[in-house]
C-alpha cells in the first residue's frame, strides 16, 4: 500500500509532466497515479464505452482493438443509455466511489488511462 502522502506528491508530479513505470506506481489498473485514480477494475460496462469512444475520438487508444471491443460494448442493451457511458464520452472515469476527467491528465497519463480501460473493457463483452 502506498501511503497518503505520497500518493498526492506522485499525483501532481504525474499531471505536470512526470513519468515512472507502472511498477513504480503500484502496477495493475488501479495503480496509475499511485491510487488517485478510480480502479478500473469497477468501472461499468456504460462507462467503460464512452470512454473508449472519448479515447477514439481523440486519438488516445489503439482505434483498432478499441473499435471493436467498443462495438460489442455499445451492443448491450442500456450501455448507450446509461449515465456511465454520457460521462465517458466526455472523457471522465466513473466508478460508485470516484470519478477523474481524462482532460485533467498530461497526454501520457491519457494514454495510459486509455490503455487500461481498454484491457478491462474486453473482461466486461
Amino acid at each position: 500500500m502506498i501511503a497518503t502522502p505520497f500518493r498526492a506528491i506522485l499525483a501532481v508530479a504525474l499531471l505536470t509532466g512526470a513519468t515512472a513505470s507502472t511498477a513504480q506506481l503500484g502496477g495493475g489498473l488501479g495503480g496509475l497515479l499511485g491510487g488517485a485514480m478510480p480502479n478500473i477494475a469497477s468501472v461499468g460496462a456504460g462507462n467503460a464505452a464512452g470512454v473508449l469512444s472519448y479515447c477514439v475520438k481523440n486519438k488516445l487508444v489503439n482505434a483498432t482493438s478499441a473499435s471493436s471491443i467498443l462495438g460489442k460494448l455499445t451492443g448491450k442493451p442500456g450501455v448507450t443509455e446509461s449515465s456511465g457511458f454520457k460521462l465517458g464520452q466526455q472523457g471522465t472515469i466513473k466508478t460508485d466511489n470516484s470519478a477523474l476527467s481524462l482532460s485533467a491528465l498530461k497526454s501520457k497519463a491519457k494514454t495510459k488511462a486509455c490503455d487500461l480501460v481498454l484491457n478491462h473493457a474486453g473482461s466486461l463483452i
